[in-house]
Parts: structure tokens; sequence; C-alpha cells
């Protein structure tokens, strides 16, 4: 099922292609030139790709007041977090810092589904219906949207974006308080670097830069800060290349060590 397209030019500046991983996050996985390594699975050869390419994006699956409203909440608290983390100035965590780790984790993951099966246009015309008081043109749809206004088409179809975003955060705040008192932890590689899955439903673990990511494990981690081997570094990247569904990528595949090789 293909977006609905804005009007040319954009002129409202709504967000056509959304991230569901940040690009501050992906950019901290750039190398020299700005690039990351990506491994398209469909292909199965590398790419080299910028922060803001569009195969990290799903198109208007979401509407803009989700965009630029609780998302960005939630990715900006994550990314100051992640800072801290980064810069050595954090190595516990409270309980609020535990909470934007699970919301985050839980957004990317929502974000990645809504990409690949996207919620459908959906019909409230029935029979007797008188109809609209008002069809709204397209300039007016938009201007709405960017007010965090939702609108009904002129053949009385509401657009899948709106009912994707209050499902969206129902289902952020849901997984993220299920998770409870999770058990992150703090891993930095000693040698190699970590690959990033274009998800992370079938692994709980969030990339930070090439040599350290955040993973859950079942009980409360014995070191704040734990150093990881070549091997357990590999370890990690076979289950992220496992998990991804498209790509993954990394700063330079290459200094990655896995199990079996790829491409």
């Amino acid at each position: 099922m293909t977006y609905e397209p804005t009007q040319k030019g954009n002129p409202h500046r709504l967000t056509v292609k959304q991230h569901t991983f940040p690009k501050t996050s992906i950019a901290r996985f750039a190398g020299q030139k700005g690039n990351v390594e990506l491994f398209l699975k469909s292909l199965d050869r590398v790419i080299q790709a910028k922060p803001s390419n569009e195969i990290f994006c799903a198109e208007r699956a979401w509407d803009q007041q989700a965009e630029s409203g609780f998302m960005k909440k939630v990715e900006d608290d994550f990314q100051a977090l992640a800072g801290r983390i980064l810069d050595d100035d954090l190595v516990s965590f409270k309980e609020a810092d535990l909470t934007v780790i699970n919301e985050f984790y839980c957004l990317w993951n929502i974000r990645a589904i809504h990409k690949q099966d996207r919620v459908e246009d959906q019909s409230i015309y029935m029979e007797n219906f008188l109809g609209l008081s008002r069809v709204y043109t397209k300039d007016e749809q938009e201007q709405l949207e960017k007010e965090g206004i939702s609108t009904i088409q002129g053949d009385f179809k509401i657009a899948g974006r709106f009912l994707a975003s209050p499902s969206i955060r129902l289902h952020v705040a849901q997984a993220a308080k299920a998770m409870g008192d999770s058990n992150w932890n703090i891993l930095r590689a000693m040698e190699g670097e970590f690959i990033v899955p274009d998800n992370a439903k079938r692994m709980s673990m969030l990339p930070l830069s090439p040599t350290a990511c955040l993973w859950y494990g079942p009980t409360k981690p014995v070191a704040a800060v734990e150093l990881l081997s070549i091997g357990e570094v590999a370890w990690i990247n076979e289950a992220a290349i496992e998990a991804s569904t498209d790509y993954f990528f990394a700063r330079d595949l290459s200094r990655c060590p896995v199990g079996a090789a790829f491409g």
C-alpha cells in the first residue's frame, strides 16, 4: 500500500520520510565520509548510506502530531541519556532512566512494525449516512494535520496514519510498562564493532555507537559496564543479523566479527 503524498513542494513541511531508528542514532555509526555500511538482504550486497537515506524510513505511516509530538520527546529523552552514557557520565540507571530506555526500545520496534505493515485507510461510510458538513481541500487537510487535527476525506475515508498514531502511542506505553524495572546493562566492545539491525523485536539490544550498546538481561547486571571479548561481540552481531528483516548496518562491516561470512 502506497502512502498519501503531500502537495507539490510540501508547503506545510510535513514529515514524509519517517525514521524508524532515529537519524541521530544512525549518525553515531557514520564513518569519515558520513556514511554507514549497509547490507541489503534482498540484493545480497553492501551499499553506502547516509543517515538521511530513505531506506531507514517509513513513508507517512503515522501522522505529524505523533512524529513531532510524543515520538520526538521519547527520542530526545533517549538521545540525552545515550550522550551521557557515551561520555562515561552515566554507568548506572535510575528508575526514570529505565523508563526512557524502555520507551525508546519499544518505539523503535513498533515503528518498524508499522513500516512493514501499514495501517490501511478506513471507510466510515454507512447506509443512510447524510454526508459531511464540510469537505476540506488538500491544503486545509495539511494545515490541520500540522496543528494535530485529523480529517475525514471527501470519500468518507480516514487516512491510516491518523489511526496508526494513537495505536502506536498506546502500544509503546503498554509494552514499556510491561518491561517493568528492566535490567539494562551497558556493553562495550574491547575488540571489534557492533552491527545494528533494522529492528530488535527478537533481541533485547539498543545500539549506541560502534563499540557500545545496551543489553537487556533476565537478571540484574553484575557490573554496571561489561567489557566484551571479540567472541561475545560476534555472538551479538550474529543475533543482530538474524533479527534484521531487510537490512543491517555498521560503521565498517569488516570490523564486525560474526560467526559466518555474509555478502
